[in-house]
């Protein structure tokens, strides 16, 4: 026989179940366990696309996806549990061999980031946030200003496990409080998610508040109250890609139709969450790259292979970049046609600077220097080394165009500072293409052109039996190669996606492969 709780006989540093509860309470918590037996036995089945997701997400994620279900005749089937569970419950999977789920959904961005560090999961889409607070019965009639009122008016009150991420929250919130040791010692109950300690709360006499988020406390009828410690801590909710899924784009069209204002966020809204829409809703997005003409090589297939992944299209113009500049100036002055590009990749940083005031922060990606390429056979650059031989008589020299191109406005500036570029002007022995594979055309079909000047980059698929680069010992001899989000982005968060996977690890190895120095963060995103 259960005894009724009595207070007067409860023990802080005992568990909670052994300092007795009352039936109610028991009823409830094994209740909880049955529903969640049924929720486990309900996903064993896979469906089209299956989710982990964090049990205080239910409500809004569930009506979200029945919609999506309707739309795109796609069975999403759900394993709702704490964040930390679900977590570990990816790297069983991942210790197994095995992928079940495509997404995971924890409900605070401490849990993703970590998967993402131990290479569970890939891209993230940003869906909505909540706010921590202490919450209370309406019948308790408490009254609590601050987080001190609950001990010092020893209110009994639950907290949610940190493996859950409202626990994990209220502990980090309190830690920096200062006050953490003590809560957690005068805490009546801790329960495995935040539904649980919403319930506890709202249905036990043993337990009067708990530490929940406010959309649990609104959905389970609890008064808020709003205290001064806790006005800040927030978290946020985001969608996250299986790493080893097989379905990523079938993955990222539900995350997308989650963040989109047109779709998923009104059931967030519903429930009381804070929207924090993604990009408008299309299924099938079309990106807009300005991208300079030297990289092609190097990011084509990550291209391919990012439309694929995320069920997209890329359109790319590749070019010099002072056209690519000139076309974005001409855009933003209402003299060009169509609309700002989503993203600008430069042939050289110093491009990127000429609009910067258009773009978002640039991320570094690769690097190539300026080198002579000449004709091993040639008797003309026999002793040809450096810049300053170029003068010799009876030489061509070639380049791009500097008013269109990187390469060419590189070129012009290091003969300028060796004081070759008058003479050449004056000998009329210098010539300009519009681009470096047309420079190296030329080179190829031509006796007359003994020097180019082009990138390192351009000489990968050359003879080494037939053409030799020679390097040039100056600084403004190396090009970076730098991409930025267009502030005016219709889709900036694909657009980021984008450049995740330019500065991906796997990316990493194909600029390398083209002839580029890596120059992304060692740390950027891996690739799945």
């Amino acid at each position: 026989m259960i005894k009724p709780f009595d207070p007067s006989k409860f023990e802080p540093n005992r568990s909670f179940w052994r300092n007795g509860i009352t039936l109610s309470l028991v009823a409830m918590v094994v209740l909880v366990a049955l529903i969640k037996v049924m929720t486990t036995l309900k996903v064993t089945s896979p469906g089209d696309l299956n989710v982990y997701c964090a049990a205080g997400l239910r409500k809004p994620i569930m009506e979200a996806a029945t919609a999506f279900e309707e739309e795109f005749k796609v069975d999403v089937k759900f394993d709702f549990a704490s964040s930390g569970g679900m977590e570990a419950k990816l790297e069983l999977d991942a210790g197994r061999g095995r992928t079940y789920a495509a997404l995971f959904i924890p409900a605070d961005v401490f849990f993703a980031d970590r998967a993402r560090g131990k290479g569970l999961t890939a891209e993230s889409v940003t869906l909505a946030s909540f706010r921590l607070v202490v919450a209370s019965k309406p019948s308790a009639n408490l009254e609590i200003s601050s987080l001190d009122d609950i001990i010092e008016n020893k209110i009994p009150f639950a907290i949610c496990d940190p493996e859950a991420a409202a626990g994990k929250t209220t502990m980090k919130a309190l830690q920096i409080a200062e006050k953490w040791s003590n809560f957690f010692q005068a805490k009546k109950a801790s329960f495995p998610t935040v539904n649980e300690t919403a319930v506890a709360v709202q249905t036990s006499d043993a337990v009067q508040a708990g530490f929940v988020w406010n959309t649990t406390a609104q959905q389970y009828g609890l008064k808020i109250h709003d205290l001064p410690g806790l006005a800040k801590v927030r978290s946020s909710i985001t969608a996250n890609v299986v790493a080893t899924s097989d379905k990523p784009a079938q993955a990222l069209l539900f995350a997308r139709y989650l963040a989109a204002a047109e779709k998923g966020q009104p059931f967030f809204v519903k429930h009381h969450f804070t929207s924090m829409p993604g990009d408008p809703w299309e299924k099938t997005p079309e990106l807009n790259l300005y991208c300079g003409g030297v990289n092609r090589e190097a990011i084509e297939e990550t291209i391919k292979a990012f439309q694929e992944r995320e069920g997209c299209l890329v359109s790319v113009q590749y070019a010099g970049c002072g056209t690519l500049v000139s076309g974005i100036q001409a855009i933003q002055s209402g003299d060009g046609a169509g609309a700002m590009p989503d993203a600008f990749m430069t042939c050289d940083a110093s491009y990127m600077n000429k609009v910067s005031e258009l773009f978002g922060e640039a991320s570094d990606v690769s690097a190539t220097d300026v080198v002579l390429l000449l004709r091993r056979e040639n008797p003309k650059t026999k002793n040809v080394s450096t810049l300053d031989h170029l003068i010799q008589p009876d030489l061509m020299i070639g380049t791009t165009d500097p008013t269109k191109s990187t390469l060419g406005d590189l070129s012009w500036q290091l003969l300028e500072g060796w004081g070759a570029a008058d003479i050449l002007k004056e000998k009329e022995s210098f010539r300009t293409w519009p681009t470096a594979h047309e420079l190296i055309g030329a080179m190829g079909a031509s006796s007359k052109l003994d020097v180019a000047m082009v990138y390192a980059a351009n000489c990968q698929n050359l003879s080494e039996k037939e053409f030799k680069t020679i390097p040039i010992n100056d600084p403004l001899a190396q090009a970076i190669q730098n991409v930025a989000v267009a502030k005016v982005s219709r889709y900036p968060q694909l657009t980021e996606r984008l450049i995740e996977a330019i500065t991906s690890a796997e990316s990493r190895e194909r600029f390398k492969k083209a002839g580029f120095r890596w120059k992304a963060a060692e740390d950027s995103i891996e690739s799945p």
